[in-house]
């Protein structure tokens, strides 16, 4: 039997994320959607997607796409360079109260989609009755709450490895540029011991510490102990650090746009 597929395009800040998944048999969303393959692109890069369209060998295999993400120039630019290629024009997601997830703030229109769809694809694998904390880190990281029930109890915003990385370039007269690849390749020694390794050490720590302390308090307000789920550009050298009960899922937004996808569209009840 051959599986229907559906891509998927995260748009965020600084990178589109695209990704392709099979469609779950029968609709069925109660697992997260298997991972096929997937790319990231800098937001101010061309898109090739003459080699994207060759990711599946018939294009009619792909019965849905949906587009999602926080930054409007780079959607545009998704849907001006669409490929005649036969898959299907993309679905858009930008209004977070018409995602299948109910948020418990004061102003829910005003939380990026992202971090909803990572809570998405986190209930999924949430077991029930347990709270849970994602830990995303992107552009922005970012550490929210889900509630027992599910629902989506905001959390923390804080710079990324690589803004703050940027940010001691940019506003300082004599330290480099720390490219991600030098910050992502492997955990830093904390002593650094010349410059580029005092901020590797700096812009790792740091962050793993910051973000630490926000699941330690948490932990603290909520009743049961919370499960961590740890996704992001970064997330694969921060699991490490939060015990082996941590579950890393790097494609975690992508796969909250697949159960969107399906819910929002009546593919499943």
């Amino acid at each position: 039997m051959i599986s229907n597929k559906i891509i998927t395009i995260d748009v965020g800040n600084s990178r589109i994320k695209i990704g392709l998944f099979e469609r779950p048999l029968n609709n069925n969303v109660s697992l997260l959607p298997k991972y096929i393959q997937s790319t990231a692109i800098p937001i101010d890069k061309t898109i090739h997607w003459d080699k994207l369209s060759e990711w599946t060998d018939d294009p009619s295999l792909v019965t849905f796409a949906i587009l999602g993400g926080v930054n409007p120039r780079g959607m545009d630019k998704i849907l001006d360079g669409w490929p005649a290629s036969g898959w299907p024009e993309p679905a858009i997601v930008t209004d977070p109260l018409k995602l299948p997830i109910k948020i418990n703030l004061k102003s829910p229109r005003t939380v990026g989609v992202d971090r909803l769809l990572n809570a998405i694809a986190g209930n999924i694998i949430r077991p029930e009755g347990k709270p849970m904390i994602i830990i995303d880190s992107g552009t922005a990281t970012t550490v929210d709450v889900i509630s027992q029930e599910g629902l989506f109890e905001g959390g923390a915003i804080l710079p990324g490895v690589q803004l703050c990385a940027q940010s001691l370039h940019q506003y300082t007269a004599l330290l480099p540029r720390i490219r991600n690849e030098e910050i992502a390749k492997k955990t830093p020694p904390p002593l650094g011991k010349n410059t580029r390794d005092a901020m590797r050490s700096g812009l790792f720590w740091g962050q793993l510490g910051a973000i630490k302390e926000l699941v330690k308090h948490y932990q603290n307000l909520l009743k049961d102990e919370a499960i961590i789920i740890i996704t992001g550009g970064a997330g694969r050298l921060l699991a490490p650090n939060f015990g082996t009960e941590a579950i890393h899922e790097p494609f975690l937004a992508l796969q909250g746009l697949v159960i969107a996808a399906l819910k929002l569209n009546n593919h499943v009840d």
